[in-house]
């Protein structure tokens, strides 16, 4: 189940990062990321309902609390950044330079757990930083403010995955879902507020915010969480290079968008490099 719950997890942010693309030519990241949230969180909550789920919130100790609070707080600036992103670049191109946030996630087990790094993983490590180099050197020039958001983005989801993987220690899946859902929703709402944000087009383009707010918040992050607690993060992270190849597809079959070959080069050295140090890690163990 954890392997079926990774794979469906990278094919459900595929449609998710997709119709993001398409909703964001009518209204701002944060008009999206705002009212996705508010949406998730009222499905997850109904989700709940049943047996009494709910009850898991109140049992919370002071220690999962601060977890789930940190990993809402680094998916917050992560989400908004990716969305500023992705509104200014190719949707596949934004995908596989995401994927450097195994490199993240990686380097916070090796400081903060004090795992040792091998000679293998540092050749994956330069792989994926050469792929990095020559995305931003071929990128047309349009890209380039979202080639650094998305690539800014990518930080704060590896740090998120990192700290994700303890906190599921201490509250099941779904709970942290619907309360990280909570927080986001409460997060991008002080945000509008105090920059004046507007959802001016939102109603021509309701369906797809819709589709975008049941393949994230409702699906995506949950069916994650739930590899995460039943897999090793390294086979989690590996499925998950899988996603920049739904993406591509669903890009081209609906949106008609494909990137130039020199910048799919430098996405394949980005994944290549993942899947070398996931590989090298997980013989390690």
């Amino acid at each position: 189940m954890g392997y079926l719950f990774a794979i469906l997890s990278a094919f459900m942010a595929g449609i998710l990062i997709v119709s993001g693309k398409w909703v964001l030519d009518t209204i701002s990241p944060l008009a999206l990321s705002a009212l996705i949230f508010p949406i998730g969180s009222v499905v997850l909550a109904a989700a709940m309902l049943p047996r009494q789920r709910y009850k898991r919130i109140f049992a919370l100790d002071r220690r999962a609390w601060g977890w789930t609070m940190l990993f809402s707080t680094l998916a917050f600036i992560g989400i908004w950044t990716y969305w500023v992103g992705i509104k200014m670049m190719d949707p596949t191109l934004a995908s596989f330079l995401n994927r450097s946030e195994t490199l993240v996630t990686i380097a916070l087990g090796i400081v903060v757990l004090g795992e040792r790094f091998t000679k293998k993983e540092g050749w994956g490590a330069v792989l994926v930083l050469l792929g990095i180099v020559v995305m931003k050197i071929t990128f047309r020039g349009e890209y380039s403010t979202g080639f650094w958001m998305v690539l800014f983005s990518a930080v704060f989801f590896g740090t998120a995955e990192f700290v994700a993987k303890i906190a599921v220690r201490y509250v099941d899946p779904l709970t942290l879902s619907l309360l990280r859902n909570i927080a986001t929703s409460i997060m991008f709402g002080i945000a509008v507020l105090l920059t004046g944000t507007s959802f001016d087009g939102a109603g021509s383009v309701w369906w797809g915010v819709l589709i975008v707010a049941v393949a994230g918040p409702i699906l995506t992050r949950p069916m994650y969480l739930y590899a995460l607690k039943s897999l090793a993060l390294s086979k989690v992270a590996l499925i998950q290079q899988s996603q920049p190849v739904f993406v591509a597809l669903l890009a081209l079959l609906i949106l008609q968008q494909t990137p130039a070959p020199r910048e799919i080069i430098g996405g394949l050295f980005v994944i290549g490099g993942c899947l070398f140090v996931i590989i090298a890690r997980k013989k390690r163990k």
